[in-house]
């Protein structure tokens, strides 16, 4: 009896082992995570000569013969504007893997020549090749923009505090972020941590997206040489429906009372030369939460101003507050307002 039960405990077992063996195996083949790269269809860009002014894109293929992460880097050779992008797959498709002329960050392309390069993740292997823009992108498809090109608009209130001293809120040429002019902010703060503002009305078209869709784009210059430690500004956007400037006497415009429905964000400043900045509506805070009778519900469609306010850690001898700005001037400069929806403005 003894071996007839053995006999079956083995017959169990064996069928048990026979159950879970399968043929079939989840996820990828072991050669695909640690095999050796090769490339089995090199790189191919779509088009050579884009004009991006006119929504050309280009795109990229390749194949390689594992999975491995990538990344395609774009480098204007005149303007030394860069593109990257990224991803990790055996393959680029050409529909998705695509360039519509945008940088990562200003500076912007040019009409010029591009070198392109395709890397690899702890790989040797470097694919490279070039490409030509006929035209680049714009930069003026939003929903409203202002790039000061005609000076500052005729109802524009641009009011700065001139105790420190060194002021710079006019229109400047010297060194813009698209085109010819920019608007620059800037001095040396006295005791007050603000320097100035620039407030500019605003009349926009129904606007068909929520705040969490709605981007404020705007590039900013920072100090180039010596930067000036706690600086920032503070955009405010407003929906009030009062006239924008009726009391001529105020320093400011009248529709950023702390009693309309305004909404802010500070941005400090802590860079080197210009950057395009993007963010989105729904991150702005009411200016004042607790105004009596206000109603905080943000609609793009009901905008109608904006402030820029320029201010900073004092820097001048007998403030202890930042005495490491003790003879530095503030540079906040701005150009190129612009309201986009859906996306920010370089990721279009």
């Amino acid at each position: 009896m003894k071996l007839i039960m053995n006999r079956l405990l083995f017959l169990t077992l064996t069928i048990g082992v026979i159950g879970c063996t399968k043929e079939d195996f989840e996820g990828p083949p072991i050669n695909n995570l640690y095999g050796e790269l090769s490339i089995i269809d090199s790189l191919v860009i779509t088009n050579k000569n884009p004009d991006f002014l006119n929504n050309d894109e280009v795109g990229f293929y390749c194949k390689f013969s594992k999975s491995v992460a990538w990344k395609i880097e774009i480098l204007g050779l005149t303007s030394n504007a860069t593109k990257e992008i990224n991803g990790f797959s055996d393959a680029l498709d050409s529909n998705i893997v695509v360039w519509n002329g945008n940088p990562s960050q200003v500076p912007f392309f040019m009409q010029e020549d591009c070198s392109i390069q395709l890397s690899f993740l702890d790989e040797a292997d470097t694919l490279r090749d070039t490409i030509s823009i006929l035209a680049t992108n714009s930069y003026e498809n939003g929903v409203w923009f202002e790039d000061f090109e005609d000076g500052l608009p005729a109802d524009a209130v641009n009011y700065f505090n001139t105790d420190g001293g060194l002021m710079t809120f006019n229109i400047a040429n010297d060194d813009p972020l698209l085109g010819t002019s920019y608007f620059k902010m800037g001095g040396r703060v006295n005791w007050d941590w603000s320097l100035g503002r620039l407030d500019l009305k605003i009349d926009l078209p129904q606007v068909p997206v929520t705040a969490e869709n709605f981007y404020i784009n705007l590039g900013i210059l920072s100090d180039t040489v010596d930067l000036h430690t706690g600086q920032f500004i503070n955009i405010l956007i407003s929906e009030s429906s009062a006239p924008f400037n009726d009391n001529t006497s105020n320093n400011g415009a009248d529709i950023f009372d702390t009693d309309e429905e305004v909404y802010k964000l500070k941005v400090p400043i802590d860079w080197n030369g210009w950057q395009l900045k993007s963010f989105k509506y729904s991150d702005f805070e009411p200016l004042a939460p607790n105004a009596v009778g206000v109603i905080f519900d943000p609609n793009p469609s009901n905008i109608t101003g904006i402030r820029i306010a320029c201010q900073a850690c004092p820097s001048t001898e007998g403030n202890p507050v930042c005495p490491e700005n003790f003879g530095k001037e503030v540079r906040t400069d701005i150009d190129h307002i612009i309201f986009t929806t859906n996306t920010a403005l370089l990721e279009q």
